[in-house]
């Protein structure tokens, strides 16, 4: 066993996603170059992934392989005699580089592969298996290093994935790993993992515990996602704006542009977590650009293609609930003379209600956030956090979001009643409430805990 980091180059034929692979594991946009241009990485570049605070594997980007065909010829006519062994013919290649300048991008990942314990051979799997590319495998053949290959691009149909795999075992390569960075794939990521650890015996504990590592990260991140959007549905569904002077339109925009506000700062709070840049995710992307949601949430079409059934009011865009008297869970709290009797006594109901008690004794109303828009922000946020964590962080191809009907969890209907009877736990719009907000921690647990099952399951 060695404590020494576990150097790995990364090499394969022009424009096959090798900066997009490295981008992915080192979950870093900002990593190497990424282009649908040829030959886009001139230059060896490195980074490391760290693990228990020590560095465990260092990863090197390097060109791309041009000309296969004529370097394997060139290095055949190197060998001194027919038992030249691989090693040898690479060394006599390098040692005369001035010679085949044309070679230059070669001959650095020649360089490289021989300072590194394994190799990652990047194929894209839309391609079909040409001679030029089992040239290339030949070459990487004679540096005597374990090496992994890896279809890239699986996600994209049509593919030759399968008959690359088959091919590959003819090659006598079978350690065959599917690893998309444009569509992230956790699980996939483990089993690269492991395919490293049965190849090299002697940095097994250490990827050993890169892999555990990651596998908590990944479960904190997803735990992460599930109480901002948790924290969302509560700060909406126990929000109330009061409506002065009857004045309900203005009341209607004023909600709306709450909600919009705070989902806006959920969506940017997911992409955070999940290593994206607001730049990043144009409109193109993702429906969220500058900070605002491409759909709006309002919208009539935004609800049906959430596949909401919606009233018609909702329809004409009003997705807010107007005079809705929540005060003590839909129940009527009496006559006008019961109501000022509650505001003058020191009761606990009185106390917690307070704003709102008075808004009713002076003949205002006070609205909130219907079902519907609740309905809606909860499939939408979930469905960008099941999005993102699927997308590599070398993705550039347009991504949308699927609009599809999902059931509500079991207890929705308690939560939201919950919420709506305590306003306090809101953070919209605290200067609304005097008295000290209570975090409903406990609820906020349980709707984490039901949304984090729906955010681990796959799309269906």
């Amino acid at each position: 066993m060695t404590n020494a980091p576990l150097r790995i180059a990364v090499v394969g034929h022009t424009n096959v996603g090798k900066t997009s692979l490295l981008r992915t594991l080192l979950r870093d946009e900002n990593f190497g170059v990424v282009s649908s241009r040829p030959s886009t990485t001139r230059h060896v570049e490195g980074a490391s992934i760290r693990a228990a605070n020590r560095e465990v594997l260092e990863l090197f980007d390097t060109p791309g392989l041009e000309d296969s065909i004529a370097l394997l010829a060139i290095l055949d006519e190197l060998a001194k005699t027919p038992r030249s062994d691989g090693i040898e013919r690479i060394n006599d290649f390098l040692e005369q580089e001035e010679t085949y300048a044309v070679f230059s991008q070669e001959a650095k990942v020649l360089r490289l592969i021989l300072q590194c314990d394994l190799i990652l051979y990047v194929i894209d799997a839309q391609e079909q298996l040409l001679g030029k590319y089992k040239d290339e495998l030949q070459i990487l053949g004679y540096a005597a290093r374990p090496l992994i290959p890896v279809l890239n691009f699986v996600s994209q149909r049509p593919n030759n994935a399968d008959s690359w795999q088959a091919q590959l075992a003819r090659l006598n390569f079978h350690a065959t790993i599917n690893f998309d960075s444009v569509v992230y794939d956790a699980n996939g990521e483990q089993r690269l993992f492991r395919q490293m650890q049965s190849l090299l015996s002697t940095h097994q504990d250490s990827l050993q515990l890169l892999m555990e590592e990651r596998a908590s990260q990944w479960l904190k991140l997803q735990e992460s996602a599930s109480s901002v959007v948790a924290k969302l549905i509560i700060d909406v569904a126990s929000y109330r704006q009061i409506t002065q002077h009857g004045d309900i339109d203005a009341a209607k925009l004023q909600l709306q542009n709450q909600v919009r506000n705070a989902e806006n700062r959920c969506a940017q709070q997911l992409l955070q977590l999940f290593h994206f840049k607001q730049s990043e995710l144009n409109a193109d992307d993702l429906p969220v650009q500058d900070g605002q949601w491409k759909m709006d949430l309002f919208a009539a079409q935004t609800l049906q293609q959430l596949g909401i059934k919606i009233s018609s009011g909702a329809a004409k865009g009003a997705a807010v609930g107007a005079g809705v008297d929540l005060l003590t869970g839909g129940l009527s709290l009496g006559a006008a003379t019961g109501i000022g009797a509650l505001i003058g006594a020191g009761l606990s109901t009185g106390n917690r209600f307070r704003k709102e008690l008075n808004a009713k004794w002076h003949r205002e109303s006070f609205h909130c956030a219907d079902d519907t828009t609740l309905q809606a922000l909860l499939m939408r946020q979930i469905s960008l956090a099941k999005l993102l964590q699927h997308r590599g962080h070398a993705s550039q191809a347009p991504v949308t979001i699927e609009s599809k009907a999902s059931p509500l969890p079991k207890d929705w209907s308690k939560w939201i009643k919950r919420c709506r009877q305590n306003p306090q736990w809101s953070g919209l719009d605290q200067h609304l409430f005097s008295q000290t907000i209570t975090s409903p921690q406990a609820l906020l647990k349980e709707i984490s805990a039901a949304l984090l099952c729906e955010i681990q399951a796959e799309n269906a």
